[in-house]
């Protein structure tokens, strides 16, 4: 996978504290909880990815684990009433491949690009035991759908090469937002480990966001620097993850909502930033724009947005505490709002 040139570095933009939230999201409640797909989602259903399909009907492809392993599923529902969902299949769309150590414990995080013209794309964050023990051992790879994403046949696994020793994603690649603009222009944003270090007792990943370039969807030409990194030490607590990268293009600006990772017990908490040209972002920082919910499934951690258009609104699905072992959410705000 070649590189693209180099660009100048993202630039963080610090905006300082208000009483007002800094996007008006209104909380609709949790939306399915971990019990959705039995003893299959027992202990978690977790990273969502909705699309809209046909006759105002919706779809949404998760994560769970629980009985059996690590699974990837789908329900459908309509944008009348998305409280209500409704198992596409009981049997998982793609599940653990115990013929290899690269998928050998699970797939995980889906991101589903529908095409009229091509087979559907799906594209997720495999894992197994080919990484050094006590480390992330994720890989994006890639499968491929001909009925319109009933089923998946795996086409590349993994998608993305590790970069260089030294570079940002030497260590790993993970969930990826991809977007399709043209017949020849897909750009994805993709989370990736560059190393491990020990950070208040604890080994822990450094994790930043990449970008990449294709004219198919799946040979990649990949940005040699990351498009948002930690702050490291430079924030209280101590950050060490940005991930799991959802990015919509509306009015000529990007919008990018991700995952945030804080020691001293937080946990995830939900980031953004806005981009001109989808390669140089600035980070919106010190300002709520989803609170936790005291009592709520939300109480603690907040993760993995999913941000879709439905008419003059925005919608979020997103994962509430433990990474999903208290189940998905969803939240509504006026496009004509976005900050």
């Amino acid at each position: 996978m070649a590189t693209i040139p180099a660009v100048v570095p993202a630039l963080v933009v610090d905006t300082a504290c208000s009483a007002e939230p800094f996007q008006p999201w209104v909380k609709k409640g949790r939306v399915i909880t971990p019990e959705f797909v039995g003893d299959r989602s027992a202990h978690s259903l977790s990273a969502p990815c909705v699309i809209s399909l046909k006759d105002s009907r919706l779809r949404m492809y998760f994560w769970t684990v629980g009985k059996g392993g690590h699974a990837l599923f789908a329900a459908e529902s309509t944008n009348n009433d998305p409280t209500k969902w409704k198992l596409v299949n009981d049997k998982p769309m793609l599940a653990a491949d115990t013929s290899s150590n690269l998928r050998n414990q699970s797939p995980s995080f889906p991101w589903i690009v529908p095409r009229d013209d091509a087979p559907w794309l799906m594209y997720y964050c495999a894992w197994g035991t080919w990484a050094p023990p006590g480390e992330l051992s994720n890989r994006t790879s890639l499968a491929i759908s001909q009925d319109e994403g009933h089923t998946w046949k795996v086409i590349k696994e993994p998608l993305l090469p590790l970069g260089p020793s030294g570079s940002f994603d030497a260590g790993m690649t993970g969930s990826v937002c991809v977007l399709k603009f043209r017949p020849n222009d897909y750009r994805m944003w993709y989370t990736a480990g560059e190393r491990y270090e020990h950070i208040e007792g604890s080994k822990r990943g450094i994790v930043h966001l990449g970008y990449a370039t294709s004219q198919d969807g799946i040979v990649w030409r990949r940005h040699p620097q990351p498009q948002l990194s930690p702050r490291l030490g430079d924030s209280r607590p101590f950050e060490t993850v940005v991930s799991k990268p959802c990015v919509l293009k509306l009015n000529g600006t990007y919008h990018m909502w991700f995952s945030v990772y804080q020691m001293e017990g937080n946990g995830y908490r939900l980031g953004y930033a806005r981009s001109k040209d989808g390669v140089n972002w600035n980070r919106v920082l010190n300002q709520e724009f989803l609170a936790l919910t005291p009592g709520g499934f939300d109480s603690v951690n907040q993760s993995y947005p999913n941000i879709i258009e439905i008419d003059d609104e925005l919608w979020m699905f997103y994962v509430g505490n433990s990474f999903g072992a208290t189940g998905i959410g969803w939240a509504t705000m006026k496009k004509s709002a976005l900050n």
